[in-house]
């Protein structure tokens, strides 16, 4: 990472940080490490509450739909069937969120 690769944002974390170093290029490149870790961890922790939004949601449509387990879609009340289509698609656009957020190619 380089500092013209930084936003603002980065910026002025980074002078804050140097702050507590003595403003050297060595301690530049050690601020901008400690920075490229914050930003991962930030990554990873997004990455762990899209995992667990999917996660629940897809928990939510196994037990809407668990009731109605072998009888005919024409049998399980429409309320139902929208709750378990809004629990699926909220599952599906966490995932593909995170699949972004990753750098994984999905289909």
């Amino acid at each position: 990472m380089k500092l013209s690769d930084c936003t603002k944002a980065d910026l002025l974390w980074i002078i804050k940080t140097m702050c507590k170093y003595d403003l050297s290029d060595r301690n530049l490149r050690l601020a901008l490490r400690d920075l490229e870790y914050e930003k991962e961890q930030e990554r990873f922790d997004r990455a762990d509450q899209l995992v667990k939004t999917a996660r629940d949601a897809s928990q939510r449509y196994i037990e809407l739909m668990k009731l109605y387990e072998g009888m005919p879609l024409t049998d399980v009340p429409m309320d139902v069937l929208k709750q378990a289509d809004a629990a699926l698609a909220e599952s599906r656009a966490a995932n593909k969120q995170w699949a972004k957020l990753m750098g994984v190619k999905m289909k």
